[in-house]
């Protein structure tokens, strides 16, 4: 099945992108880019430059595309865009075929598709939370979400932003991102029937983890402390447990040494806002599942939930 790769950039011209693409292009992949910033005029330049650079077609999107395997697809910024099948079509029709391109039609649109997806921020500014809302549902699809360092690109934030929201994966340098990237989609779903338990002392926490488990068809119990966990899980049953280090009572490094005793085999994942490497280390040596540093996107989590047991009986 054909991958598709979004490109998104408010700035970035051919010595951007050829950088980008130049040492890891797939035949299997289809490169979807906006160059948000990009009128019609500069889009054209853009493309023929990048053509000479890469000796490779690349492509501007008119009514209709079908996406192939291996090509750069340009999208103007001068029309709306929406997925039917592999086909990107404007939807005259229904009236929001002119005009700005609305990304977060088109990232809706492609939240549905069976393809496996992924997205790379290379620097900018998405203006109003444009894109934002389309790009979270691509995230609670597992589809990953990457961007470029910050000392690598003049203008960072579009990017502070996805990371604010917790959208935001790992970053690089523009020309190692297609090497790092992987592709997430519709195929990576959880086991059904699975329910977590979060301890997190901070309610805020605690409901962004319920909302971004309940989106992968996961139940949650949420226990506000150590020793609240404690008494959850010897009273209940569950598949997974989210624990924060920090917490009154009893804090993360004392429940895991309790559940050595209490429940030895339940997959443990270890969130924290600490960048402190001994209480880290001293988390990884209980043999968790995994340390994600607060806040971050669904498919760090994703990563480590494959290996999950099924249901307990």
């Amino acid at each position: 099945m054909m991958k598709i790769c979004f490109i998104l950039s408010s700035i970035g011209g051919p010595r951007m992108l050829s950088a980008l693409f130049s040492a890891h292009l797939r035949d299997d992949v289809a490169y979807v880019v906006i160059q948000r910033m990009a009128g019609a005029g500069l889009l054209d330049v853009l493309v023929e430059c990048l053509r000479e650079e890469l000796s490779r077609k690349t492509l501007i999107a008119g009514h209709t595309l079908p996406l192939q395997a291996g090509a750069i697809h340009f999208l103007p910024n001068e029309r709306n865009f929406v997925f039917e099948g592999e086909k990107l079509v404007a939807p005259e029709a229904t009236g929001k075929g002119k005009g700005k391109l609305d990304l977060d039609l088109l990232f809706a649109s492609a939240a549905g598709l069976e393809n496996p997806c992924a997205v790379v921020a290379l620097s900018g500014m998405l203006t109003d939370d444009d894109g934002f809302s389309g790009l979270a549902r691509l995230s609670a699809k597992g589809v990953p979400i990457v961007g470029t360092l910050e000392s690598q690109t003049p203008v960072f934030d579009m990017i502070e932003q996805l990371r604010a929201k917790g959208l935001m994966g790992e970053l690089y340098p523009p020309k190692n991102l297609l090497e790092h990237l992987e592709f997430g989609g519709n195929g990576n779903v959880t086991p059904p029937g699975m329910r977590f338990l979060v301890a997190d002392d901070e309610e805020k926490m605690r409901t962004m983890l319920g909302d971004m488990l309940k989106h992968h068809g996961i139940a949650a119990d949420f226990a506000v402390d150590g020793l609240d966990a404690l008494r959850k899980i010897q009273k209940g049953r569950y598949d997974a447990l989210i624990l924060d280090l920090a917490m009154p009572e009893m804090d993360g490094i004392k429940t895991l040494e309790a559940l050595k005793t209490i429940d030895p085999t339940l997959p443990i994942v270890v969130v924290t806002g600490t960048d402190d490497p001994a209480k880290i280390q001293a988390a990884r040596e209980f043999n968790v599942r995994g340390v994600l540093q607060k806040p971050f996107p669904w498919e760090k989590l994703r990563k480590l939930l494959p290996g999950l047991p099924s249901p307990r009986t």
